[in-house]
């Protein structure tokens, strides 16, 4: 037996030992005050009258159901509110009656859970540990609290059972109840420590237990004072409000932890994304796969086995055990789980050993008894390349939900992989055909020199720009939609915000591969425009709803002024979107907080248009940092940056003042700028009516690229 195997039995035992002697002196202790208060029961039911078996079938009922309502603070200890039943219940039925009570609803609840029936389940890996705490625990959990707390309020002079509503009578039950909350956490620590826990964690729990408690007292007494106000129908109604405020608690409560969970995978689906975009090796790769799926999985027992097809076997590059890295090794596909799985081409999902037989598959005998396995194929370009599978000691320690996450990292993982490897055997190909060009051209060394790293540097930008950015981008979109479609009812709205968040930054991502791809066009030549008429009215709008969100996160106002004269355009609608985006962008950027952004459109006849036609002028103001004037010149050149832009650390690329001027003379427009560091800068772009009758009439030094006006205010 392992020190391992040894340390566990003893705790084991340490558990089993805490709470049966706990649970048997409760036990006898409760037993001998009820045989001492056997007159006093007998006196309460005679109190009652009638309403004596009511109220105790109320407080049963109370108790029961929220025992069967706990709140998961930690994997072995719960927030249960049968507190608050008994805080009600022991000025009415007195301490014996009411201990019993408590101790019996809880019972029955736990019993339920260890059958698996109700909203709570209990996990039976160990049936022996579990039958001890249901059946002598709650002894000492409910049934010595409650003992006391009645004891204490009897001796302070409380009424048995309280029929008059007395101020007095409040303030006693409140002191009954902090002895109960405070009897109920004392017994409660070493069960805790039975488990491992440490003084501090225990205080922390013990802090938040107590402190729901707190928060029910309140509701507790006005419960206790009820009945004699109002009667058992009084506290019949406070029980079952209690009983639906807490179940409405606690579903709201496992729908955020849920919520949680939903946003851990989806980080960790993006940090893997971010990994793979980065050009690591193997090794790391393999490595930040594991330690990403740790995080959101159980994965105690994890393996990344990679197919070799030239001698077909799996080579496990990578295989923990208990925290422990062993060796790569080697196995024939053959038999065995990781073999089905590469065999099949499909995941593998097993609860137990039992379900084995279900699938006509065999583990292959380790040192590991393992029940739970998850496996996932690898798969790049309809070919597995490996699997990934994690496995567990618990029965059906992985859900469809684990499966769901392994998958989508497994093809992330695939993909980066294929795509290293074929990015290596590229890199192979170019340097041997360099290595040729230079033996047979020497006269022309010099110039192909140049060409080659001007080649390379292009094709390096286009590998980087698939390899890193397209890569994760579909996975980060497409997860992050699934997610916002699929969650959008159960999260709250700021964790749905975040969700939006990285959305809208892969859709962001999306736009920068655009961006490069159109100004390729445009310097090939190939950029076409698709004109069309529409409302100039309505796009600004749309425009500007859009960017609205934008600039409330960043504090600034947009304020929108259009012409009611301005006539219907017939220009690329797309084209003049993506002109307005890039504008107020850096407009709300480099604003100052608070600051408003100006929007103005006005129409400009033909014999007051710069572009020799009717035209519309959309001016676009801030009141932000401005632009030097050495700078001025430079602004619309392709990746450049202003140096104040650069210092503040706003992002940006450069590109989008060198797409717009080019989209403006694309329309035979003309732009502007007019800027006063430290007061603001203003553009201003002249845009035909019609954009075929400006293809006609505009003159040829007015077509060419480049031509765009700049002016600076000093």
């Amino acid at each position: 037996m392992t020190p391992a195997t040894v340390s566990e039995a003893a705790a084991r035992r340490r558990v089993i030992a805490v709470f049966l002697i706990q649970g048997t002196v409760s036990c006898i202790a409760l037993l001998w005050v009820t045989w001492l208060r056997r007159d006093q029961i007998t006196g309460i039911f005679h109190g009652l009258g009638s309403s004596a078996f009511i109220l105790v079938g109320i407080f049963l009922a109370f108790a029961f159901a929220m025992a069967l309502v706990k709140f998961e603070l930690t994997n072995l200890i719960f927030v249960s509110l049968v507190i608050t039943a008994c805080m009600a219940s022991f000025p009415l039925l007195g301490a014996s009656l009411a201990a019993w009570t408590a101790v019996l609803s809880a019972t029955i609840a736990r019993w339920l859970a260890m059958k698996q029936l109700g909203p709570v389940k209990t996990d039976m890996q160990d049936p022996t540990v579990e039958y001890v705490k249901t059946f002598a625990g709650q002894f000492g959990t409910y049934g010595i609290p409650v003992l006391v707390a009645g004891t204490i309020y009897e001796k302070l002079g409380g009424e048995v059972p309280l029929i008059h509503a007395t101020g007095r009578a409040a303030l006693l039950v409140v002191i009954g109840s902090l002895a109960l909350i405070a009897t109920n956490l004392l017994l409660m620590f070493m069960p805790a420590r039975s488990y491992g826990y440490s003084a501090k964690k225990i205080f922390g729990l013990d802090l938040v237990d107590g402190s729901i408690s707190l928060l029910t007292l309140p509701y507790a007494v006005v419960t206790a004072l009820s009945f004699g106000a109002m009667g058992w129908g009084a506290v019949l109604a406070l029980a079952f409000t209690g009983v639906i405020a807490n179940l409405v608690a606690r579903n709201l409560a496992v729908t955020r932890s849920r919520s949680l969970q939903q946003l851990q995978r989806l980080a960790s689906l993006t940090n893997i994304g971010k990994t793979i975009s980065l050009r690591f090796t193997t090794d790391q790769l393999l490595m930040k796969i594991y330690t990403e799926c740790k995080k959101i999985v159980d994965c105690s027992l994890f393996t990344i086995a990679l197919l070799d097809e030239s001698t077909d076997e799996l080579s496990f590059e990578l295989d923990v055990r208990e925290d422990t890295f062993l060796p790569k090794d080697r196995m024939p596909v053959g038999e065995g789980l990781n073999s089905w799985v590469v065999k099949h081409h499909q995941p593998l999902l097993i609860g137990s050993v039992a379900e084995e037989r279900r699938y006509g598959v065999k583990a292959i005998a380790d040192t590991k008894p393992t029940e739970s396995w998850l496996g996932v194929p690898m798969i790049a370009r309809d070919r597995v390349i490996g699997v990934i599978s994690v496995e567990s000691f618990r029965k059906n320690a992985f859900s469809d939900d684990d499966l769901l996450l392994i998958t989508a990292i497994a093809n992330q993982a695939a993909v980066a992989l294929e795509n290293a490897h074929l990015y290596k055997d590229l890199e192979g190909l170019t340097y041997a055909l360099e290595q040729r060009v230079m033996e047979r051209t020497n006269e022309l060394r010099e110039t192909n020199l140049r060409l080659m790293a001007a080649d390379r540097s292009k094709n390096q930008f286009l590998a980087n720009m698939s390899h890193e950015l397209r890569t994760p981008l579909n996975s980060i979109i497409g997860f992050s939609s699934v997610l916002l479609e699929s969650t959008r009812n159960i999260v709250q709205p700021r964790l749905y915000k975040f969700l939006e968040n990285i959305h809208a930054a892969g859709n962001h991502l999306l736009e920068l591969i655009n961006d490069i791809l159109d100004l390729s066009k445009i310097e090939a030549g190939k950029m076409e425009l698709r004109a069309d008429r529409f409302d100039l009215h309505e796009t600004l709008a749309a425009v500007e709803r859009v960017m609205k969100g934008f600039a409330a996160e960043a504090n600034v106002r947009i304020l929108a002024k259009i012409d009611p004269d301005v006539p219907n355009v017939c220009l690329d609608e797309g084209r003049l979107k993506q002109i307005l985006f890039n504008l107020l962008s850096n407009a709300v950027k480099f604003s100052p907080q608070g600051g408003p952004v100006n929007v103005n459109v006005a129409a400009i006849p033909k014999e007051e248009s710069p572009i020799g036609v009717n035209a519309v002028r959309i001016e676009v103001a801030d009141q932000g940092i401005g632009i030097a004037p050495d700078e001025l010149q430079r602004i619309f050149d392709e990746f450049y940056q202003t140096e104040e832009g650069r210092r503040s650390r706003r992002g940006g690329t450069g590109l989008g003042l060198s797409l717009t001027r080019n989209f403006v003379e694309l329309h035979h427009g003309r732009i502007e700028v007019q800027s006063t560091p430290g007061k603001g800068s203003c553009f201003t772009m002249y845009l035909p009516v019609d954009y075929h009758e400006a293809a006609g009439v505009m003159p040829p030094q007015m077509l060419q690229l480049g031509s765009a006006e700049q002016r600076v205010v000093h």
